[in-house]
């Protein structure tokens, strides 16, 4: 499954219109598709002829519900296409999640638990990146950037690699970044010689297709329609078609990490060489499944897996660096303390959490 942020800090460049027609021009061609409206303003929503009066669960309470699944929120537009619909109430979510463990990764908790039969997950975000963007891209394994012929599109995708680069050095994820022209106009000058120098600037990160103005698209969004089933002959609805063939084929071409993938579910920066390994033991002899999870994993829900001896312990080597961390042990699906060490913390939830002091190689 691949999940794709469309994203970018410059208002007006089309986040929007490109997030439904491309996700409704992908259902068209057979791929399943989720589109997840991240915006307070609910544009993907309306746009696709949703009201605030057919749904009573939202994008919202994907983030701040404990117990709640993609499959309790989402709906079905056509064959092949659902939708997690959004409005003013999701701008609420900043301020509750504040302080809160893994605030930037509560969108992919989410995803992972979840039934997501999807080969394709588009996520629309707000003009921003605040927490919200910041989920949607923790979530991702790849980024398309919507770029018009404004004065301010090169500052705006210099600042949205700044922001990736960041994801990567300080968390250790990668995003693939794909820069799509919209509302070019080609016969101009000054078009052509701005995507003359995104090439050369982004080198192999501007997609083929370009998306052309048209009035037809606004048409259409303000029928409540994609493109595609507004004005199926329209230039917006070839350009569509184009563009998602082309994002369809990069699963061929590009590597894109499965950010679900079991196994490395909410795993935090890149590992990085220790002074020297821990070894973590626990006697859980009647237990079919033991993991770790904690600081080093970002407290991922898979944790990291032990093995058994024997003589019914589970053990595992940690290699991480000096310093002190908190942790849990999942036996079983359920999660535990370490029930032989007495040094425990209490988390922001009020639950316990087991303490493990990695000493630096001159303290040992």
């Amino acid at each position: 499954m691949r999940i794709v942020s469309v994203a970018n800090q410059k208002g007006g460049c089309g986040k929007t219109t490109v997030s439904v027609n491309l996700a409704a021009a992908l259902s068209k061609l057979g791929a399943r598709v989720l589109l997840v409206d991240n915006d307070p303003q609910g544009h993907a929503t309306l746009a696709l002829g949703v009201s605030r009066g057919q749904f009573t669960l939202s994008t919202r309470d994907l983030y701040l519900t404990s117990d709640m699944m993609v499959e309790d929120v989402r709906l079905e537009l056509r064959e092949r296409l659902h939708l997690i619909p959004a409005d003013v109430d999701l701008s609420t979510v900043e301020q509750s999640l504040d302080g809160a463990e893994r605030r930037v990764r509560r969108l992919l908790e989410r995803f992972t638990l979840s039934d997501m039969p999807y080969d394709l997950v588009i996520i629309d975000n707000p003009p921003n990146v605040g927490l919200l963007t910041f989920n949607a891209l923790m979530a991702s394994g790849e980024a398309i950037v919507p770029v018009d012929p404004g004065s301010l599109t090169l500052d705006a995708v210099d600042r949205f690699r700044e922001t990736l680069d960041i994801l990567a050095d300080e968390r250790g994820h990668r995003v693939k970044m794909h820069v799509l022209p919209s509302c070019f106009d080609v016969r101009t000058r000054y078009a052509r010689e701005l995507l003359e120098e995104i090439d050369r600037l982004y080198p192999g990160e501007r997609l083929a297709t370009l998306l052309h103005q048209t009035v037809r698209l606004k048409e259409a969004a303000a029928a409540g329609e994609a493109i595609d089933s507004f004005d199926a002959t329209s230039r917006g609805a070839k350009d569509f078609d184009e563009l998602a063939h082309e994002i369809y084929s990069l699963a061929a071409d590009v590597h894109v990490e499965d950010p679900v993938r079991a196994g490395e579910l909410l795993m935090g920066p890149n590992p990085r060489r220790a002074a020297g390994l821990v070894r973590l033991n626990a006697s859980f002899p009647d237990a079919e499944s033991v993991a770790v999870t904690g600081d080093f994993t970002d407290w991922s829900v898979q944790g990291m897996p032990m093995k058994t001896r024997d003589d019914g312990v589970w053990e595992l080597e940690l290699d991480v660096e000096p310093g002190c961390y908190e942790y849990k042990f999942i036996v079983d699906g359920v999660w535990k303390v370490d029930p032989e060490n007495p040094e425990r913390v209490r988390n922001n939830y009020g639950q316990l959490n087991s303490i493990l002091l990695v000493p630096s190689a001159g303290e040992v």
